[in-house]
């Protein structure tokens, strides 16, 4: 594949991972709001329940009861955030007509992204970028990656490589973070033909990437 599409599977991937956190994470808050739901109010449990009051009364709980009964229910914010991901993934995966014959919209985004032109790539990369920033903040994890003992194929070992360790291995990807000079970072960008990342479609200005087994192999290499 070329760049625009192995920057588009990475990105289809990482927010797959982020999308499984998202339901883990609605999961834990639905079963901590059940359980929340199941316990007896706190008047109930009130020592004075029964006892007079000052007026010689008794207590009587139903007016608390009943503010109790009348009170919302918990949002469970996690499962609101995963549903507005996968209306946005729907969206995406609609506007491009992919087929609907697949279980949800990152399944179809990356059964199809082989397929498509690299600028519909590349355009489908920066909203499922979007996306997964917005997630991983909220999640607060970063994209699962590790760092390559290997120089970079296309410039040299000042640059770091990562490798992204998420979606099946045959799928990661690797790029070159580039370095710092002067206290300025210098990206390692795509010249274009001829570059020496010797990759297929290379476009230039794209970040560099490649299959993880172009530059390591099958094993080893991180740390």
């Amino acid at each position: 594949m070329t760049p625009p599409h192995l920057h588009a599977t990475a990105a289809a991937w990482s927010l797959q991972a982020a999308r499984g956190r998202l339901a883990t994470l609605a999961t834990d808050e639905a079963a901590q709001i059940a359980a929340e739901a199941m316990e007896a109010p706190s008047v109930l449990r009130s020592p004075v329940y029964g006892g007079p009051h000052a007026s010689g009364s008794h207590s009587d709980p139903t007016p608390g009861m009943v503010g109790i009964a009348e009170r919302p229910g918990r949002r469970n914010r996690w499962a609101e955030m995963r549903g507005r991901l996968d209306g946005k993934l729907d969206w995406i995966a609609d506007t491009l007509r992919l087929p609907y014959a697949l279980d949800d919209g990152i399944t179809r985004i990356l059964e199809a992204i082989s397929a498509m032109q690299p600028g519909t790539a590349a355009t489908v990369t920066r909203h499922l970028v979007d996306e997964e920033k917005w997630v991983r903040a909220a999640i607060r994890e970063d994209r699962p990656t590790a760092l390559l003992d290997v120089p970079c194929p296309a410039c040299d070992a000042r640059c770091r490589l990562r490798v992204q360790t998420v979606g099946p291995q045959d799928a990661w990807t690797v790029v070159c973070t580039g370095h710092w000079e002067d206290g300025e970072h210098h990206p390692c960008l795509c010249t274009g033909q001829g570059c020496p990342c010797g990759m297929p479609g290379a476009v230039e200005g794209v970040a560099h990437i490649w299959p993880r087994a172009a530059v390591i192999g099958a094993v080893g290499g991180t740390r």
